[in-house]
């Protein structure tokens, strides 16, 4: 009887214990488990590190052997400095046919970024500036010189050079400032009197009050004396 309960004892302690072949196939489902994704993650970066590296060895190569043609389409049909390759060969017909010939992209996109454009060009020949020169081009542009500053100078009654231009526009005299002098009774104000008069400060005010004291004919060489005199 004694042996029976401690066989009885015995299984139920057997029974409370861990299955070992249960606990192996259970560790090996882990560890088969945790290989597969460590492999898995070895996987993932091994193709991340390959793609860097490809996308390296592009950027380091001349870009125009990357065989992406949408791409190279783009690129190639861009300036890099802002101007369409369309843009620049449009540019160079109007150019031809105002005889400026033989001009390369670089020389158009040079003359772009100082701001002179085959219409800037065309605007000021059709005023009288036939013989132009892309210098003297890029030296009213530079200075600030439009085409209709221009061309109401011209209207006024001047005949003037492109020095002349420059040196108005770099004086701030405009046309309409000159058309005031005019509508005062001074049509035959000279350039020089013009820059003199807007650097020391002559407005068409002041002129209008010096005319009601001293009479609509004094003149422009007494009104600047006054306001020399009356800083």
């Amino acid at each position: 009887m004694k042996q029976k309960d401690r066989n009885l004892k015995n299984n139920l302690r057997d029974t409370g214990r861990t299955d070992s072949l249960a606990d192996f196939l259970a560790k090996t489902d882990s560890s088969s488990s945790m290989d597969s994704s460590s492999g898995g993650n070895f996987t993932r970066n091994f193709l991340l590190i390959s793609i860097f590296v490809v996308l390296g060895l592009y950027v380091i190569q001349d870009i125009s052997k990357i065989s992406l043609n949408p791409v190279t389409s783009i690129v190639n049909s861009i300036n890099f400095d802002g101007y369409s390759e369309d843009l620049l060969n449009s540019m160079n017909e109007l150019m031809v046919e105002m005889g400026y010939a033989d001009l390369t992209h670089e020389e158009l996109t040079e003359l772009r970024n100082e701001g002179v454009t085959a219409t800037y060009i065309s605007n000021i020949r059709s005023l009288g500036f036939t013989d132009l020169t892309l210098d003297d081009a890029v030296r009213l542009a530079n200075a600030g010189v439009s085409s209709t500053f221009m061309a109401m100078m011209i209207e006024l009654g001047y005949d003037l050079t492109i020095d002349e231009f420059i040196e108005l526009e770099r004086a701030d005299v405009t046309a309409y400032y000159t058309s005031n002098i005019h509508d005062l009774g001074y049509t035959d104000v000279t350039t020089d009197q013009l820059i003199r008069m807007q650097r020391i400060g002559v407005t068409t005010g002041l002129i209008q009050s010096l005319q009601e004291e001293r009479g609509e004919d004094i003149p422009l060489e007494e009104i600047i004396r006054y306001r020399i005199s009356n800083q």
